[in-house]
């Protein structure tokens, strides 16, 4: 029974091991943090133009001239 205790223990502690990766952690938080600095330069170009920049005029639109008496 204490052998398989042993076992059990063992396997508990090998797979915490492979939790603790630190550069695979690192790399994904830089991934992360990149990722959400994107998505800010995205917002913020999307924001910029609110208004047309050009004023739009229709050429073919016929203006009443009144005549002066």
């Amino acid at each position: 029974m204490s052998d398989l205790n042993e076992r059990i223990g063992e396997r508990w502690h090998d797979r915490r091991k492979k939790g603790y990766n630190w550069p695979r952690l690192i790399i994904m938080l830089i991934i992360l943090i990149a990722i959400m600095y994107g998505m800010g330069i995205l917002q913020r170009m999307g924001n910029v133009t609110t208004e047309p920049a050009a004023e739009f005029r229709d050429s073919t639109r016929v203006e009443n001239v009144e005549t002066m008496p």
